[in-house]
């Protein structure tokens, strides 16, 4: 290993210990003390939430402090010119995704004629929703910054330097995907009432974070910036993905929905993911042909 290498092995090191000290310490004190529900999920304690949201975010900079790291790559600037199309896409990109997965579910689990659709909201209310969740979501991506300027704005550039695209968006999406555990044991996300509570929870969060993180580790290299990353995330978090839920079909009341299943109708979803890290590592191919040559 290089001289580089190491000490890009160094700080991603330091940035992850940093990281799950600062989220994890404080949320299994409130969890056992205050309460999961009451300092994470309602409003009543907001400044308690910061901690775990925004340690990504402090570990960044404090990690950049204590290796004498500079700036120069830390990606915080909008980068607006030439790359709307990125910002446009990260508003979208979730809900799309949403549709053609609800429509593969629809096809395999429910009415394949879409007789459902339509008789709960009207298209002038689904439209109204739809435009509400793609306008708001983008103005709440501060809750979402925390983790992109973390996990997108310095642990995956880490990690690609170390072990090149693909091994950055499995190992850096199962860092992801643990980092939520100590909420997930608490009912975050899946509840407590599966089978296989919860380590099942945990490694299908694992699995969200692997794939989602291809598109937002995409959109982060391509803009050079965290903004689009930060919004896409906003709206997978905030709506984005119930837009797709118009578009069920004969899988609502009744409807089998268990962890195991969903991984199943997410096919799509994982394929389109896929989409986007195979663009990532032909970029890659290029970028190295273009300095040899």
């Amino acid at each position: 290993m290089t001289s580089e290498k190491k000490l890009e092995l160094k700080r991603f090191l330091i940035f992850l210990a940093l990281t799950f000290a600062i989220s994890w310490i404080p949320a299994i004190i409130l969890n056992k003390t205050v309460g999961y529900h009451e300092w994470f999920e309602t409003n009543k304690y907001p400044l308690m939430a910061l901690p775990f949201l925004y340690a990504p975010a402090a570990a960044n900079v404090l990690t950049r402090k204590l290796t004498h790291e500079d700036w120069h790559d830390s990606l915080l600037r909008l980068n607006l010119r030439g790359n709307v199309r990125y910002y446009v896409i990260a508003v979208v990109i979730v809900s799309v995704v949403s549709i053609i997965s609800n429509v593969f579910t629809t096809i395999v689990e429910g009415h394949a004629d879409f007789s459902d659709v339509g008789k709960v909201y009207n298209l002038r209310q689904m439209t109204g929703m739809t435009v509400l969740v793609l306008a708001t979501s983008p103005l709440i991506a501060f809750n979402t910054f925390g983790e992109e300027f973390g996990w997108r704005g310095y642990m995956y550039p880490k990690l690609e330097k170390l072990i090149g695209t693909t091994g950055t968006v499995i190992v850096g999406g199962i860092i992801w995907g643990l980092w939520h555990a100590v909420l997930t044991v608490e009912g975050h996300n899946f509840g407590k009432d599966y089978k296989g509570y919860p380590y099942l929870g945990m490694l299908y969060m694992c699995v969200l974070c692997i794939f989602f993180g291809m598109i937002l580790m995409w959109l982060t290299e391509r803009s050079g910036s965290i903004y689009p990353a930060a919004i896409a995330h906003a709206m997978l978090n905030n709506g984005g993905r119930a837009v797709g839920m118009f578009f069920l079909s004969g899988v609502g009341e009744g409807y089998d929905e268990t962890i195991g299943k969903n991984m199943v109708m997410e096919i799509p979803t994982w394929v389109i993911c896929t989409v986007f890290l195979v663009l990532m590592v032909r970029d890659g191919r290029k970028s190295i042909k273009a300095k040899k040559a």
